[in-house]
């Protein structure tokens, strides 16, 4: 039992007694006169849609299920957690007409209200109220610009209620992301109705504080995540937008925030617009984001000097490394043990991938995508570079902390005109196998191919049977087959090349790629296979494309 191991274990002991008691205290009746409310004055529309698209939820099992059961939706029990906290957010309201859907919506908010209206842990969830104060404030046509007066009061006044409640309770959500997120909610809510100043100053103040805990000085967030990157880029703009909207100024730590935030994430973009899947990344569709972010002028600089993502870009040939140490430890709720893999795309198609975050799936599906094997490097006896923690406990509240970490003790970049080469190196298998781990790929472009020299450096002898395996990720749509002669040919739309190694043992495997948010889907992957020998173990393979 190691000191990190017992310093989250306490952290988490704290968290979990805080957050018991809280829920017995919530469901008196005197928390709920707590949360009384006196009515706002004044309020104003702030009815934004436009600044919402990648939080609305187009999930269309959502919406047949509303329509189906619009009478009776708040008593259904048997349509899984995920749906039943999905219909509750209410980041579905904005793809209802306000001409054909005004009296379904209003019955909708009215049932929810009949039911929920005092604190329910399950539809008072701290992640879910966020939402909802946003898409019931932002979609005013339904809910706070009705014109029945007294059921524009019920909502006006229980978003307030929900938002006291938010408050008071900000720091019971474990991700520093979803406290960012409430935020932005609770200062729509003070924009919005007159009479909260105090929130108003308190949210900003925190939402200062917040987003400065989660970047390093140059602006790059401490869980080495892309997707939590671009997030927090995300929710910083729409508040920033939120407040020139309702015509109150912006202040100059979101300004410079939205900066050094934007920077950084125009530096982990391919030229397709998307993000790698380093480190808890899923695919993201952010061409709208992008689109918006230029209409109201928004201009960054792409910098790669900030993060240890090694990027190089040669004509139509494009690599990403990941070179960074892991994140600290109460920052690595989706960390990866992926130190080292690369992704490849050629013309904007994606050749060589990882498997993605399966952090919105089940438990055991997510510890598998944490694992080394979901991600193009190397494994050595089929363990992870890094170990994580597995009281679950910890990862209730820490996520994939870790009990084992490894250090990057070298990386590099090189390129000419029609070379570029990438390098780095690990130490996370020393401890255990005495062995270091370094890797450099090189693009060349006269030859249209992907030269790649894996180096596994045994620093002590050991008596131990060492096995390694160098996987290659492709993505679902690939089509892989082996030769005769021992080579994997890769066959993508209109692109096709062929794997090549100095190893013989070379074979496709079956996997599973995670990088969708509703669904998960097999794939496969190249793999070199072999055993360590007694000093410099070298791998060398190349990837062609053969339609040149």
């Amino acid at each position: 039992m190691n000191y990190r191991f017992i310093n989250l274990f306490i952290a988490s002991i704290y968290k979990y007694l805080k957050e018991k008691i809280k829920q017995i205290y919530f469901s008196t009746s005197l928390y709920n006169k707590t949360l009384s409310v006196v009515p706002p004055t004044r309020s104003y529309d702030m009815n934004n849609i436009p600044l919402l698209q990648e939080i609305i939820d187009q999930d269309e099992k959502i919406i047949n299920l509303i329509k189906e059961f619009s009478k009776n939706i708040w008593k259904l029990d048997n349509i899984g957690n995920n749906n039943i906290n999905k219909l509750s957010s209410f980041s579905w309201l904005p793809l209802f007409d306000i001409k054909k859907d005004k009296v379904l919506i209003k019955n909708l908010i009215l049932e929810w209200l009949k039911k929920y209206e005092n604190y329910n842990p399950n539809a008072w969830a701290l992640n879910l109220i966020s939402k909802r104060i946003i898409f019931w404030i932002c979609c005013s046509h339904f809910t706070v610009r009705s014109e029945d007066l007294v059921f524009r009061n019920r909502v006006i006044n229980n978003i307030i209620k929900q938002s006291f409640h938010l408050n008071k309770n900000i720091n019971l959500l474990s991700k520093p992301i979803d406290r960012v997120f409430a935020l932005v909610s609770l200062v729509l809510t003070s924009i919005t109705f007159e009479g909260y100043q105090k929130l108003f100053q308190v949210s900003l103040k925190n939402l200062n504080t917040e987003a400065k805990s989660m970047i390093d000085k140059n602006g790059f967030v401490l869980s080495k995540d892309p997707e939590e990157q671009f997030w927090l880029l995300h929710h910083l703009f729409i508040v920033k937008e939120f407040l020139i909207f309702s015509q109150n100024t912006s202040p100059e730590f979101i300004d410079n925030l939205i900066v050094s935030v934007g920077n950084n994430l125009l530096g982990l973009y391919y030229s397709n617009n998307e993000i790698p899947l380093f480190n808890g990344s899923k695919k993201l569709n952010i061409e709208n984001f992008n689109k918006l972010l230029k209409l109201k002028n928004y201009n960054f600089e792409k910098k790669n000097i900030a993060h240890s993502y090694l990027y190089t870009k040669i004509k139509k040939f494009e690599l990403m490394m990941d070179a960074n140490n892991p994140p600290p430890d109460f920052k690595s709720q989706n960390y990866q043990s992926g130190c080292l893999s690369f992704e490849f795309l050629y013309n904007g198609e994606k050749i060589i991938t990882n498997c993605g975050s399966a952090k919105n799936f089940s438990d055991n599906l997510s510890i598998i995508s944490q694992s080394t094997a979901a991600h193009s490097t190397i494994t050595i006896n089929d363990t992870s570079s890094c170990l994580s923690q597995q009281n679950k406990l910890i990862k209730k509240y820490f996520g994939n902390s870790l009990k084992r970490k490894l250090k990057v003790y070298k990386k590099d970049i090189m390129k000419s005109k029609h070379f570029a080469t990438v390098s780095a190196g690990h130490n996370g298998y020393n401890s255990n196998y005495n062995c270091l781990y370094e890797r450099k790929i090189t693009i060349n472009d006269l030859e249209h191919k992907l030269l790649g020299e894996e180096l596994i450096i045994i620093t002590k002898k050991s008596n131990k049977n060492i096995n390694y395996a160098l996987r290659f990720h492709v993505i679902p749509e690939t089509k892989l087959l082996q030769t005769q002669g021992g080579d994997i040919l890769l066959s993508l739309h209109n692109q096709g090349w062929k794997f090549q190694t100095n190893k013989s043992n070379l074979k496709i495997e079956k996997n599973l790629y995670f990088a969708n948010y509703d669904k998960i889907i097999e794939s496969q992957c190249i793999v070199i296979e072999g055993k360590l020998n007694e000093s410099l173990n070298k791998i060398e393979w190349s990837l062609e494309k053969t339609n040149k």
